[in-house]
């Protein structure tokens, strides 16, 4: 299997970047090349599943499987798309408080993943290609959430 990892620290509380994380709703703003929900059933919730289809240029549909959902600290789901299979893993924490007293959240993924299409050439298409389409991704996503979960705590801000 094939590792890649992203990571984002967020000015936002914890509580508010999990909300927004698992808010349907605003997936369409932050998840990367995401189009919409299929089925879910039990989501987001360990046993759960979801079923969603990507935007023309993304992944197809994707089938995610919860394997692990602990509240305000981990997300892991098995994936599987029409071109790979894997696992992503998901970590939130909250960071200590800085010089204003307002604490961030930091979230890493881990995205474990083996191709399921390509023959005899599948490892080096990974290596050359799609390895860094893949970190791209979760950077994109994060970055995205990033800003999302950001200008939602900017519009809360009431003037003083």
């Amino acid at each position: 299997m094939a590792r890649v990892e992203a990571e984002a620290e967020i000015d936002a509380p914890l509580a508010e970047v999990w909300d927004l994380y698992f808010d349907r709703a605003r997936w369409a703003a932050w998840v990367d090349q995401f189009g919409s929900v299929v089925s879910e059933s039990g989501y987001p919730g360990a046993g759960g599943e979801l079923v969603w289809r990507s935007g023309a240029a993304g992944r197809g549909t994707v089938t995610e499987l919860v394997r692990a959902h602990e509240p305000r600290s981990l997300h892991r789901i098995e994936f599987e798309d029409p071109q790979a299979a894997g696992e992503l893993e998901t970590r939130f924490e909250m960071q200590s408080a800085g010089e204003g007293g307002e604490r961030s959240t930091r979230v890493a993924q881990r995205l474990d993943y083996r191709l399921t299409t390509g023959g005899p050439l599948r490892a080096v298409t990974d290596l050359l290609f799609i390895r860094s389409q893949m970190r791209g991704s979760l950077q994109r996503s994060l970055s995205d959430l990033r800003l999302e979960a950001e200008r939602s705590g900017s519009s809360r801000v009431q003037p003083g």
